[in-house]
């Protein structure tokens, strides 16, 4: 049980919680097609997210917010199955105290992902619609 937040506590709960991605009937056909067969290097990608999230390590050089745009369009449903599954994860690994910390970090950085894409979404729709009636 992890009762701070260090490197070996962000390798471990992405792994675990990954793992469970691969094997969710929401989330594992998106993911699947977004990554292919081999994880390492979203892996790789998602301990530097966290780390520099959480640790404030700036290892972590990508866009998130342009990838998750690529992805078929994700909803709410997607986000709270994503939440839920990230939550079991950390409150099995970490100390109540760590895995409030893990969560309350991954709500809001769901809440602006959600956000931007519904707002993407919704201005792609408009912009179709509007080139339809011309």
């Amino acid at each position: 049980m992890y009762h701070t937040i260090t490197e070996d506590a962000i390798v471990d709960l992405v792994d675990r919680f990954c793992g469970k991605i691969r094997n969710d009937h929401v989330l594992g056909p998106i993911f699947a097609q977004a990554i292919g067969a081999d994880w390492k290097p979203h892996l790789a990608k998602m301990n530097a997210f966290w780390s520099s999230v959480l640790l404030a390590s700036g290892t972590y050089k990508g866009n998130p917010m342009v990838a998750h745009l690529q992805l078929p369009r994700l909803t709410q449903h997607h986000f709270e199955r994503w939440l839920y599954l990230w939550h079991e994860t950390a409150a099995g690994l970490c100390s109540d105290n760590v895995a409030s910390l893990f969560v309350r970090k991954a709500q809001m950085i769901g809440e602006r992902l959600l956000h931007a894409i519904s707002n993407y979404h919704e201005s792609s729709e408009a912009t179709g619609a509007a080139r339809e009636a011309i």
